[in-house]
Parts: structure tokens; C-alpha cells; sequence
């Protein structure tokens, strides 16, 4: 049976999905047929031709940046998701009459900009910084540990700073839903620990594991503006930038960078569904 939404719904979804209709459909096509074509000197020519994705899949340095990609995105939102949990259980079973400050707290973090918040870990994770120079006053440390700042270190390191906020907020709207009731029937049946979460309220928040993981997750493997700032050249490189040197400078060859974005598009697609299907069977288990 095929259920149809109301005449008033229609009306009510109209300008959102023109608004991405027109500033996201439409030019994601544009970007697509793009990749078809050719850079041929400063000129563009629609030869409607697979080289692009071609080079994309045999040339070494771009599979090394996608899985570079890949790994750092999977790594920082291996982080993220469990640090954003046990924070999120934190703020709404333990500090219950707290949470609402924390989850403010929370809330103000994300006021500041985003190159702020950049330019403050790297502050932070500098020779000269905050991190350094505290471990080298507590004697741990004899002179600072220069591999804290443009490495690949400092971009996971940065992106979980950056990108905990963003994923506490899903798991905290999910959690906020679960009745402490659920918790003390579960205990009082034996689940306790670990089985407590696995059994009861990790499936019950699954939705809002499922977003932050997908946040955490694309954000980090899309971002350019954090390698390009704490990451350097030694390895700091993400598919990222190499889309956005494509797109500017006397050299650019828009055609290579179109195909470059829907190659990691399709890839992140691809192991997100996967890392969805294996932490649903986590919560299953």
C-alpha cells in the first residue's frame, strides 16, 4: 500500500527541496558531467572520457592519499564516538542535574570559528605551546616533541578536538529519550557493565551512534583547511586538499578534481554503509 503525504506537507517540503535542488542538486551535477572532460592547457574540453577516474585508480600517490583519507577518518571517528558516548552517559545517568550546563557548555564551544578553534590547537600542539611547555615543566619531557605539530598526529588530534562537540550532540538527543527506569529494570535482571550497554542502551541509542559516527566520520575525511594548517607535508596530505589544488592556481585541471571528489564520495559512501552494518551487528551480538 502506498501512503501519500498530505497536500500541506507537500507545501512545507516545497522550498527546502528547492533550495537544495538549486544550490546542491544542480551543481553536483554540473560537478559530474565535469568529470568527464579534459583540461587541455587553460581550456576545459567536454570529451566525455573516463581518463580522469582512470588516473584517479592507477596513479600511486592518489591511492595513498585515499586510503591516508580513509585511515584518518576512521581513526578519529573510532575516538570520537566512544569519547562522545561516554560523555553523553556521563551528562544524562551520572550528572543528571548538570547536564543541561555541561550540554550549554557544550553548545558555546561551537560559537567560536572554526579557523579559531584551529589556530588554538595549533597554539595548543606548537613547539612553543601550551602542551609542550607543560610537560616540560613537570620534567616528562627535556626539550619539546616537535612530532605533536605538522604530522599526521596533529590532524587526528585536531579533528577530534574539533569534531567531539558535533558528535556528543546526536548521542546526547538519542540518550536524552532513555528513561533511567530501563537502566535500573535492566540491572535489576543482571545486566550490569559492559552487558548493560550492549544490551539495552546501545540499542536504544543506535540512531544517535549511527549520525555521530557519520558525522565524525565524513567531516574528517572531507576536511582540507586542518591538514593544510596542523598537518604539513610530512604526510598530512588528505584527498582534500588535493581536490582543492585542482580547483585553483595556474594549474588547475577542474575535470581531475571533479572526478577526485565523487571517487572519495563513492569510497566514503562505501565504508560508512560497512562500519554502519558492523556496529549495528555489535549492538545485535
Amino acid at each position: 500500500m502506498v501512503t501519500r503525504l498530505p497536500a500541506g506537507s507537500l507545501r512545507q517540503l516545497g522550498p527546502a527541496t528547492t533550495f537544495y535542488a538549486v544550490f546542491f542538486g544542480i551543481p553536483l551535477m554540473i560537478l559530474f558531467v565535469l568529470s568527464f572532460w579534459t583540461q587541455q592547457g587553460f581550456e576545459r574540453v567536454p570529451d566525455l572520457t573516463l581518463r580522469n577516474y582512470l588516473d584517479g585508480l592507477t596513479d600511486r600517490l592518489y591511492l595513498q592519499v585515499f586510503l591516508r583519507t580513509i585511515l584518518v577518518g576512521l581513526v578519529t571517528s573510532f575516538i570520537v564516538v566512544p569519547l562522545a558516548y561516554v560523555m553523553a552517559y556521563l551528562m544524562r545517568f551520572t550528572f543528571e542535574r548538570r547536564g543541561q550546563l555541561l550540554l550549554t557548555l557544550v553548545l558555546i564551544s561551537l560559537f567560536s570559528g572554526y579557523l579559531v578553534r584551529i589556530y588554538a590547537w595549533r597554539t595548543i600542539l606548537g613547539t612553543g605551546g601550551l602542551l609542550n611547555t607543560a610537560l616540560m615543566h613537570l620534567g616528562l619531557i627535556a626539550e619539546p616533541i616537535t612530532a605533536l605539530i605538522f604530522s599526521p598526529w596533529a590532524v587526528m588530534i585536531t579533528l577530534i578536538g574539533l569534531l567531539l562537540p558535533l558528535a556528543l550532540l546526536p548521542i546526547w538527543s538519542s540518550m536524552a529519550n532513555v528513561s533511567r527506569d530501563h537502566l535500573e529494570a535492566a540491572r535489576d535482571l543482571g545486566a550490569n557493565g559492559w552487558r548493560l550497554h550492549r544490551t539495552v542502551l546501545l540499542p536504544m541509542v543506535l540512531p544517535g551512534v549511527s549520525t555521530a559516527f557519520a558525522i565524525a566520520f565524513v567531516l574528517a575525511a572531507g576536511d582540507f583547511v586542518v591538514p593544510a594548517m596542523v598537518g604539513g607535508t610530512s604526510g598530512g596530505t588528505l584527498v582534500g586538499n588535493l581536490i582543492a589544488n585542482q580547483f585553483r592556481g595556474s594549474g588547475a585541471d577542474w575535470p581531475l578534481g571533479a572526478a577526485l571528489a565523487f571517487m572519495i564520495m563513492a569510497l566514503l559512501v562505501f565504508v560508512y554503509l560497512i562500519s554502519v552494518r558492523l556496529l549495528r551487528s555489535v549492538a545485535r551480538w
